[in-house]
């Protein structure tokens, strides 16, 4: 197996093992099931979510030094620096896109570092609110890391 197969297989493993989600269902037309469990809420925070999804890659501070970063071929990226990087502003559009993979090819053979984590997200709980609750609070914790 190529060496970012298995960073990559690696991370995704670890990120679904400390996630503790439960599943809900929904039937085709978007109602509810007669036996279906109620939708699990989003309870971990975003601080949580980025520590089970992201640290591995780019550390617990964000800057990039996680434990798997030295076996990839490109540096996670430093996500402290991400609204000095864009005049100041936080762009929580792009990031949103960013992490669920919208608007970017992905090649075929593993091309792309970062995980596209909106499949991922969507899968833990198949809820569309569920998955923008998530990505939003992981949204604020990115913001929160930001320096000056």
């Amino acid at each position: 197996m190529r060496r970012m197969g298995l960073v990559w297989t690696l991370a995704i493993v670890a990120a679904i093992s400390a996630a503790d989600v439960a599943r809900g269902t929904e039937r085709a037309d978007g109602q509810r099931g007669q036996n279906t469990p109620a939708p699990a809420e989003v309870t971990e925070s975003g601080q949580d979510t980025f520590r089970a999804y992201c640290a591995s890659c780019h550390g617990t501070s964000g800057r990039g030094d996680g434990p798997t970063a030295p076996a990839l071929r490109q540096k996670p990226a430093n996500l402290t620096t991400i609204a000095r990087r864009r005049g100041g502003r936080f762009p929580r559009e792009e990031m949103t896109d960013f992490i669920l993979g919208r608007g970017r090819r992905v090649g075929a053979h593993g091309d792309r570092d970062m995980p596209v984590w909106g499949p991922l997200f969507k899968e833990l709980n198949p809820f569309d609110s569920k998955v923008d609750v998530r990505v939003t609070r992981l949204l604020d914790y990115l913001e929160s890391l930001q320096v000056k």
